[in-house]
C-alpha cells in the first residue's frame, strides 16, 4: 500500500473534524453543555477521546468552534443570495428561511436549544449580537433601496419575525402555516 498524499491526509482530517463536530451539536442539544463530556461526544462521533484532542483543546473550544462554523454558513448563504434588484434578494432571504425550515427543521431545533442551554458564554452573546446586526443592517440597506419609510425598524421587525416564526415552526412542526406565511411576507415586501 502505498503512503498517503498530503491531500488524503488533509481530507480525512476535514472529515474526522466534520464528524466530530457534528457528534458535539447533538451531544449539546441532548443533554446540554455542561452534563456533555469529550468521551460522551468521541462516542457519538465513532472516534477515541484522544482524537478530538488532536482537534480541539477543550470543550470549550469545541463549542466556539461550532457557533463560528454556523455563523460563517449563514455569511456565505446570505451572499449567494444576492441580486442586484434589492426585491429578488430580499424574496430569495425569504425563500432560503423557509426551505430552511421544511428541509432542516431537526437542525434549528438543535440550534435553538443549543441557544437557550450556553447563556453563561460571553463569546455567544458577542457573536451573536455582531451577526445580528450585521444581518439587520443588511436587510435595513435592501429596504432603504425599496424606499421603505422606516427601514431600520423594518429590518429589526423582520429579524424578529425570523426568530419568532423559527421558534414557533420548532415547536408546532407539520402544524405551523409555513407556505401561508412565505407566500405572506413575499408578498409584502417582495412585489
Amino acid at each position: 500500500m502505498s503512503p498517503r498524499t498530503a491531500e488524503q491526509v488533509e481530507q480525512i482530517r476535514a472529515e474526522s473534524r466534520k464528524k466530530i463536530l457534528e457528534a458535539a451539536f447533538k451531544v449539546f442539544a441532548k443533554d446540554g453543555y455542561e452534563a456533555a463530556s469529550m468521551a460522551m461526544i468521541a462516542k457519538e462521533a465513532g472516534v477515541s477521546k484522544g482524537l478530538i484532542y488532536n482537534y480541539f483543546d477543550s470543550k470549550e473550544e469545541l463549542l466556539k468552534t461550532l457557533v463560528t462554523d454556523v455563523m460563517a454558513e449563514g455569511d456565505r448563504l446570505a451572499k449567494e443570495l444576492f441580486d442586484r434588484d434589492p426585491k429578488v434578494t430580499l424574496r430569495n432571504l425569504f425563500k432560503w428561511f423557509f426551505t430552511e425550515m421544511r428541509e432542516r427543521l431537526d437542525h434549528w431545533r438543535i440550534m435553538t436549544e443549543l441557544t437557550f442551554k450556553i447563556e453563561k458564554f460571553d463569546f455567544v452573546h458577542d457573536l451573536v449580537t455582531i451577526k445580528t446586526n450585521e444581518y439587520v443592517a443588511m436587510i435595513e440597506s435592501l429596504l432603504t433601496q425599496m424606499n421603505y419609510k422606516d427601514p431600520l425598524g423594518e429590518a429589526r421587525l423582520i429579524a424578529a419575525l425570523f426568530d419568532g416564526m423559527g421558534f414557533q415552526a420548532v415547536m408546532m412542526r407539520d402544524d405551523y402555516p409555513l407556505d401561508e406565511l412565505e407566500e405572506y411576507l413575499i408578498k409584502k415586501y417582495c412585489k
